[in-house]
């Protein structure tokens, strides 16, 4: 029998699911691939769409674009990708896209959803799948955020705050979290002289931290912003 020419299309939403490391788009090119060569079709050509969301026109993305013009110049007719929600989570614009493609004679193959057919069941089928991929989507988020919320307020609880007081829950590690001892040393060196009134200045206490074996993780001297941080911790 001979072989069936295809293309093979890849979505990942987040710029956190690309890069080393990072299986989200390796994985979909493996189920892709391996449904291809179970069902006798000929890989011609990947297209990638790297943190793309997936509420982006389709036609609006560059790799898909490139995959729609590959499909006319080279008389490819199947569009094979790993869900519905890689194509689009956008019901409005699946359908549009659904039937632009279609009306090119291109079929598109949804490897966990099966082939989308224009029928009534097909149509309702695909809408159901399309707005269950989107609760769960919405649904991650909300964890996601109540999650970092619950992390805030614990920071907040335990000391370990931003410098606008808000419970810290991302980013780089503050000096308080990686070495509180120190941070509590630098504020009693930055206290107020109660004979003199006077604050000994940042890079007085930078220069006495260094003479007194305390380093950046460089090995370097503390510079006065950074001790300008610690204060403020």
């Amino acid at each position: 029998m001979k072989m069936k020419k295809c293309v093979i299309y890849k979505r990942t939403s987040s710029l956190t699911n690309c890069g080393d490391g990072k299986d989200s788009h390796q994985r979909q090119e493996q189920i892709c691939t391996e449904y291809c060569k179970s069902n006798n079709l000929l890989v011609q050509s990947v297209f990638y769409d790297e943190g793309i969301s997936g509420k982006v026109s389709v036609f609006n993305r560059n790799a898909f674009r490139d995959l729609y013009l590959y499909c006319l110049e080279n008389s490819v007719k199947i569009v094979v990708f790993e869900s519905i929600s890689r194509f689009s989570r956008d019901l409005y614009e699946l359908e549009v896209a659904y039937r632009k493609l279609t009306s090119e004679g291109i079929t598109l193959i949804s490897v966990n959803d099966g082939d989308f057919e224009d029928d009534r069941v097909s149509t309702l089928q695909r809408q159901i799948i399309s707005a269950i991929s989107e609760y769960q989507r919405e649904e991650i988020v909300f964890n996601l955020s109540v999650a970092r919320n619950r992390k805030k307020v614990r920071n907040k609880d335990s000391g370990y705050i931003t410098l606008k007081g808000q419970g810290k829950c991302e980013g780089r590690k503050s000096h308080k979290e990686i070495n509180s001892e120190l941070v509590v040393l630098v504020k009693k060196l930055r206290r107020r002289n109660w004979k003199t009134k006077k604050q000994m200045s940042y890079r007085k206490i930078s220069d006495y931290l260094f003479e007194n074996g305390y380093a950046n993780e460089r090995g370097n001297q503390y510079d006065a912003k950074s001790i300008s941080r610690m204060v403020q911790q």
